[in-house]
């Protein structure tokens, strides 16, 4: 596992044979997996390049900031991206741009978070090459009084052909949410799949009937059913998943 910390908006540079990191600039050499911690951070600004014919599996987390987060994402020919993200934090701008540039890349996003506050996420995708592919997964709750607005963009120019893109963002309202969901999806090109899916709203009565049937109190059920709205999006570790879990049980007091 490599780890990467940017702490109070400064991501110290590295280099060495895995990874290398100069200018804000992080550069994925191995295939492997990842893990970037935003923490006590308020801006990060980060250039991540994939280079060819790597596999990289990256998981980012964030707690407890008030956060704007500007990424750019680039992939090579043959390359792979397996993205995934945890946030709970206090307010969140987040700006991403993912270029497909390499023939046969692909990219892969599991997002989940639980929201409290303001949190806007402005996603590009752009499939710059052909046989490119994109898979987007959003899982979103909102706690009582919060906002989010999931903003996705797919990109396609004529001649990118058999290109694949998929999105589908859920929002899990809890309380009074101001949610909001806008699947984009500019295509210039036949010779492609594409869907998206979008979902707001809270809970089914039946799944909260069914457990409680069995002996569950409301409150539980509630709890069991975040977390399986949530993890069924990541793949994380035993450390990052105690973590969530922590975080979703002392939703308690929220």
């Amino acid at each position: 596992m490599n780890k990467i910390i940017i702490k109070n908006n400064v991501l110290e540079e590295i280099d060495n044979e895995v990874f290398s990191i100069k200018n804000c600039e992080i550069i994925i050499k191995k295939s492997g997996e990842y893990v970037i911690e935003y923490q006590d951070c308020s801006l990060v600004n980060c250039f991540i390049k994939i280079l060819k014919n790597i596999v990289a599996k990256i998981f980012i987390s964030s707690v407890d900031n008030d956060l704007e987060v500007n990424n750019h994402y680039s992939l090579d020919e043959n390359s792979q991206l397996l993205l995934f993200q945890f946030y709970y934090n206090k307010n969140v701008l987040e700006n991403t741009i993912i270029d497909l540039n390499g023939k046969n890349s692909s990219f892969k996003e599991g997002f989940s978070s639980i929201s409290r506050g303001c949190e806007e996420y402005h996603i590009i995708v752009n499939h710059n090459a052909k046989n490119v592919s994109s898979d987007i997964q959003n899982k979103c709750i909102g706690l009582d009084k919060s906002s989010i607005t999931l903003d996705i963009n797919s990109v396609l120019k004529r001649g990118n052909t058999n290109c694949v893109m998929d999105q589908s963002s859920r929002i899990l309202t809890l309380g009074e949410v101001d949610a909001k969901i806008i699947p984009n999806m500019f295509i210039d090109e036949d010779s492609v799949v594409a869907k998206h899916g979008s979902v707001i709203g809270g809970f089914r009565d039946s799944e909260i009937f069914y457990l409680m049937s069995r002996g569950i109190s409301y409150s539980e059920a509630i709890h069991l059913l975040i977390k399986g709205f949530i993890f069924s999006n990541l793949i994380v570790d035993m450390e990052k998943r105690a973590m969530i879990f922590s975080i979703i049980q002392n939703l308690r007091g929220e």
